[in-house]
């Protein structure tokens, strides 16, 4: 039962990590990392809750999941059971099972009904877009300012008519380069999980998860397009997106404009030193001990 309780604590861990990030404002300060514990927390929390739930199904054959599973199955091929599982053991493996199948599923269905709408806008981009001067961007005719990334295989920046007459060049160009770091950090994938599961557990926990992590990956965008053309210009071009008001994007997008966008802007002018190196490696060895120590446990002991 040792190792049922290895995953329990580990669980609660991660639980606790959630609960903390969630208030916490040193992520602010380091958004890279704080999505890096983000992931950790949310992988920690789904492989120690299911496998609290395998280890106490397992418990009868005294080692890791694995080895354990791949044990029982060669048992049920052959039609003789380990004598010491009962209909408890039973129901926590099949409970286990199910979760790790509905996971999956959640997961499998969300990213891909996120594809379906980003094929379907880059279907309508073709027919109603226009490159821009340098085909860094998709310019579609709309009054309203907008600026967004569209994730996929063939992604794009794209950028209205609207916000290319409200934006000076400068501005234009810190919008692009917030967007640019969208599709170079892919963090359409650091999002994924936290959508799926907004949408399979609706409730205010998860969604305030969800702002937490979507604010983080702006902000991480927000640093990109900085170290690359300064604060002022993009400082400059969200104060007027936030004038103009939040204009729609097409689901799965990434909007420049499009989350806490005050808050972002006293952030950049605050300018907050990031964390030292000391904590930035304490945030790292924290994320790697919640990610990696309930998956360990699936293979050990032997």
């Amino acid at each position: 039962m040792i190792y049922v309780w290895h995953h329990v604590c580990t669980a609660l861990l991660a639980v606790a990590s959630g609960a903390v990030l969630v208030r916490a404002r040193w992520t602010h300060r380091s958004p890279h990392l704080a999505v890096l514990l983000w992931q950790a927390t949310a992988l920690g929390a789904v492989t120690a809750t299911v496998g609290a739930l395998l280890s106490a199904g397992l418990e009868p054959y005294g080692r890791g999941i694995v080895p354990a599973l791949s044990r029982l199955g060669a048992e049920l091929a052959a039609g003789a059971p380990h004598p010491g599982l009962g209909a408890g053991h039973v129901t926590a493996i099949v409970a286990g099972l199910l979760l790790t199948t509905w996971t999956a599923t959640v997961q499998i269905v969300s990213s891909w009904r996120a594809g379906r709408h980003r094929s379907r806008h880059r279907l309508l981009l073709r027919l109603v877009g226009r490159s821009d001067a340098h085909e860094r961007a998709v310019v579609l005719d709309h009054p309203v300012a907008a600026a967004y990334y569209l994730p996929g295989p063939s992604g794009c920046v794209v950028v209205s008519s609207g916000a290319l007459e409200a934006l000076t060049p400068s501005q234009l160009e810190a919008v692009l380069a917030h967007e640019d770091a969208h599709a170079r950090e892919h963090h359409h994938l650091a999002l994924a999980p936290f959508h799926a599961l907004r949408r399979a557990v609706p409730c205010r926990l998860t969604a305030r998860m969800g702002d937490s992590i979507e604010l983080l990956v702006e902000m991480c965008a927000d640093d990109g397009a900085a170290r690359r053309h300064g604060p002022a210009p993009l400082i400059a071009a969200l104060d007027r997106f936030h004038a103009l008001g939040a204009s729609p994007v097409p689901p799965g997008a990434l909007a420049v404009g499009g989350h806490a966008t005050a808050q972002r802007i006293d952030r950049l002018r605050a300018a907050h030193p990031p964390l030292s190196a000391p904590l930035r490696n304490l945030v790292v060895l924290a994320a790697l001990a919640v990610g990696l120590t309930p998956l360990s446990l699936f293979v050990l002991p032997a």
